[in-house]
């Protein structure tokens, strides 16, 4: 039996762009990345350390951020900064919108989070995008054929995906909204 082709998540939320976000916002070294993220991200999103320190070593030697040794209170740390092709990659990133609706929860609101401390100017036209591609999803959904056999079951699953669809429009029109409200001042 075949059910609905839905898009899904490939892989959790990068922990990469959290970094490159993190990074965009000033120069700093990884426990100062961990605290943040601990202290702000922490409704949405949570990382071990390891993993962190694994993508600032992946995003170093892949030229995204750079990292210098720097001695604080006779401590040494290394400090890294976001470069020119690591901001390009974020901003990337923060217009597109997530590749499948499981991604709102943590994808989708971390890039609010780092659009209102970068540029909340850029959240309407994503919330617009993300939009977009969930009617783009919906209509593949209802174009798909049902099976010969199982039907019930196919149309329990498609109903169910057509229901988280509709349920997330109506919350990004109500967010979107809001933040075209608070943005205009």
């Amino acid at each position: 039996m075949e059910y609905p082709s839905v898009r899904m998540s490939e892989a959790p939320f990068p922990v990469e762009y959290a970094v490159l976000g993190l990074l965009a916002q000033g120069p700093k070294h990884g426990y100062e990345l961990k605290r943040k993220i601990e202290r702000e991200l922490r409704p949405i999103w949570r990382i071990a350390t390891s993993r962190l320190y694994l993508a600032l070593s992946r995003l170093e030697h892949s030229g995204l951020i750079q990292g210098e040794p720097q001695i604080t209170n006779g401590r040494a740390r290394r400090v890294y900064r976001l470069t020119p092709e690591g901001e390009r990659k974020l901003w990337e990133w923060l217009r597109r919108p997530v590749p499948a609706l499981r991604d709102l929860r943590v994808e989708f609101l971390a890039k609010v989070y780092f659009l209102l401390k970068l540029d909340p100017h850029g959240i309407p036209p994503l919330i617009e995008a993300e939009i977009d591609a969930l009617k783009n999803l919906a209509r593949e959904i209802r174009r798909q054929e049902p099976p010969q056999e199982d039907l019930s079951m196919w149309k329990c699953v498609r109903d169910f995906r057509l229901g988280q669809i509709e349920a997330a429009l109506k919350w990004l029109s109500r967010t979107g909204k809001e933040f075209s409200r608070e943005v205009r001042g």
